[in-house]
């Protein structure tokens, strides 16, 4: 494996000009993410639709994932768009990982460009596998072998590990949030995932735990609230309808005790 794919959602749904912006402050959280944790790359990409990080360390993966903005990511390898190169890289993945059992090939094709369609290359590529006496499973698949054809090269991998969605860090603006317990950590994780800066204070712990979900914009901690400069709101993790001169946010309130204890445990795992 030599890259990791990173693939995003609401991002690719912006105009061109908000889409660029957003895409920048991406990749710089991306890159402060696998710098903190001395995590060796030799680049960051951006072909049209993804985000490629060329490394050969495992850790990237778990670092990444943390970073708001990544629909899922994969451990892949880059191959050439020659179709007999991606025959040969997919055994070769068969070999490594299948293991004698059923197979199925999933391609995705965003470059619209290349003369294959992804159904064309599925069975182009299977065929040349199940000739060497291996079964095919559409449905129930021993591995699943992913081909992703970009405008520079194709992308082999067999996991697709969920992330967290949402948007980068740094694209919206400040919120102020006092630190107390879980929930409290919650509703700044919450935050953050819409975008949203942290101006913290409180619990240095619960701080702390929240860094890995900030990468590129550092959590502002304050010891006295009152400080709090530049601020676009306030946030809680309770209702409390108090008159303020900025707006007060309440991201729990949509979300069922489930889900916000699904969240803490991943804050605190």
């Amino acid at each position: 494996m030599n890259c990791v794919v990173i693939r995003y959602g609401e991002i690719g749904t912006k105009s061109r000009r908000t889409r660029r912006r957003w895409e920048s402050i991406f990749m710089k959280n991306i890159r402060s993410a696998l710098e903190a944790n001395n995590v060796e790359f030799s680049s960051i990409e951006n072909p049209r639709g993804r985000i490629i990080v060329a490394t050969r360390d495992p850790r990237a993966v778990d670092v990444i994932k943390d970073v708001f903005g990544i629909s899922s990511i994969s451990f892949a390898t880059r191959g050439s768009l020659d179709l007999k190169d991606m025959k040969e890289k997919a055994w070769e993945f068969y070999r490594r990982f299948g293991k004698g059992g059923t197979f199925r090939i999933s391609t995705q094709r965003l470059d619209k460009q290349f003369p294959l369609t992804s159904q064309e290359v599925s069975a182009e590529v299977g065929a040349f596998i199940a000739c060497r006496h291996v079964s095919v499973d559409l449905t129930n698949a021993d591995v699943d072998i992913g081909i992703e054809i970009l405008s520079d090269a194709a992308y082999f991998f067999v996991d697709r590990i969920s992330a967290y969605g949402g948007i980068p860090v740094g694209i919206q603006g400040k919120v102020l949030i006092h630190l107390t317990d879980r929930r409290s950590a919650v509703a700044a994780w919450m935050m953050l995932k819409r975008g949203c800066g942290l101006v913290v204070h409180g619990d240095e712990e619960i701080g702390f735990r929240l860094g890995r979900f900030s990468y590129g914009c550092p959590i502002t901690k304050l010891l006295d609230s009152q400080k709090a400069k530049s601020v676009l709101a306030v946030v809680f993790s309770e209702f409390h309808p108090e008159k303020r001169d900025i707006p007060s946010f309440y991201p729990l309130l949509g979300l069922k005790e489930s889900q916000i204890q699904e969240i803490s445990e991943d804050i605190f795992r």
